[in-house]
């Protein structure tokens, strides 16, 4: 039996073996269960409230609560052609810092959506590696304010590592609290908030997609195929999100519905049947919801484990026909690299000796961990 290996040992391209017989069958199983068990608008509705309910409290998130406004520290702000970037500390637990960019596009004159562009396991450079910047610009120069995050234990983020026990949970609060962030911004248009990301990053696209309804449009490339927890990385599989609902990556993207979703697969990684074994089952439930209008896949034969033009190309035409509105706000573009600077680590990262952590920052796993516990205890009484 194969095994998989998403984890943080890759560079770049992950090399990742397909599930064994007996998982693939585990999962098509419970495929079938549950396309026979939710067959109307109003059981499948129950479903995905169940999927949610078990991922949090898998997490140890249940229940979610109303949350105080997110402390940010932002400094360093670099104008270029039509967009500025910003380095971005969110404090999402008292002592404990989620890094990373602040795209915005220039002259904004009335609000525009948000898209969380979360990156995924590829070395060494994660958020800062070229076509990282570029996506994230490019929705900048289209009209979007885009938050480009590290995870946890990755570039500027080294309070804990990325083997926490609680990755997972900590990486899935980081990204609600940057809705919450971005959501109270003035510039941004609350209604309109996206997500995309690839490989690692596309789970935790469709990881919040599937928690949190103010995700309007999500796009998790390279991921959804037929594999369950725990297997993966500890920041996919490291909690019981999956195993009490008795469900699995394909079943989760498609609770994403009714609202918009794009899944990009190709042939060179484990989602190269996406198109025959995940596809038909999301589709179909998303024609349960009543929504199979906005759900759309595109699969790449000839190409490899990564977000690059052609997928970009394809984003940026979801994101923009589904965050568009009347006002004009947010305009689908041609992708220019020539108008598009490619930043050095350096001038990206947020703490640094200029800018060193803030005193009371936590450090290790165990004062991470116990912090994060005590803020979650903290937030629900």
């Amino acid at each position: 039996m194969t095994t998989i290996l998403r984890c943080s040992a890759v560079i770049l391209i992950l090399t990742i073996a397909h599930t064994g017989a007996a998982e693939e069958a585990a999962v098509r199983e419970q495929l079938v269960q549950s396309r026979t068990r939710y067959d109307t608008a109003d059981a499948w509705a129950e479903r995905r409230a169940e999927l949610r309910e078990e991922f949090l409290k898998g997490a140890g998130l249940w229940p979610l609560t109303e949350r105080p406004d997110v402390q940010a520290l932002v400094h360093s702000r670099r104008e270029y052609d039509g967009y500025s970037v910003e380095n971005v500390a969110l404090e999402t637990v008292p002592g404990f810092y989620c890094t990373g960019n602040l795209y915005r596009p220039l002259d904004q004159q009335t609000p525009g959506p948000a898209i969380l562009c979360p990156h995924g396991h590829f070395r060494p450079l994660g958020r800062f590696r070229e076509n990282h910047q570029i996506r994230c610009a490019h929705f900048a120069r289209m009209g979007a304010t885009v938050f480009s995050y590290s995870m946890v234990g990755w570039q500027d983020s080294q309070q804990t590592t990325h083997d926490d026990p609680l990755v997972l949970a900590l990486q899935t609060w980081n990204s609600l609290r940057i809705v919450d962030y971005l959501t109270a911004l003035d510039t941004v248009d609350p209604e309109r908030v996206g997500i995309t990301g690839a490989s690692g990053g596309g789970t935790q696209a469709f990881f919040l997609a599937l928690i949190d309804d103010r995700i309007k449009v999500s796009a998790p490339l390279v991921i959804v195929y037929h594999w369950a927890a725990p297997e993966g990385c500890l920041c996919e599989g490291g909690l019981p999100v999956m195993q009490e609902a008795e469900t699995n990556a394909i079943e989760l993207a498609a609770a994403v519905s009714p609202r918009a979703q794009l899944i990009i697969s190709v042939g060179n990684d484990p989602t190269e049947r996406f198109p025959e074994f995940g596809y038909p089952f999301i589709e179909h439930m998303y024609r349960v919801a009543g929504a199979s209008e906005v759900v759309q896949s595109a699969h790449f034969p000839d190409e490899g484990h990564d977000f690059g033009p052609s997928k970009r190309e394809l984003v940026y035409e979801f994101f923009g026909k589904h965050l568009s509105a009347e006002s004009n706000s947010f305009k689908l573009l041609p992708e220019d690299l020539s108008a598009i600077t490619i930043e050095t680590p350096e001038q990206m990262q947020v703490f640094s000796e200029e800018h060193p952590l803030p005193e009371g920052a936590l450090s290790g796993s165990d004062a991470v961990d116990a912090a994060f516990r005590r803020h979650l205890a903290a937030l629900r009484d």
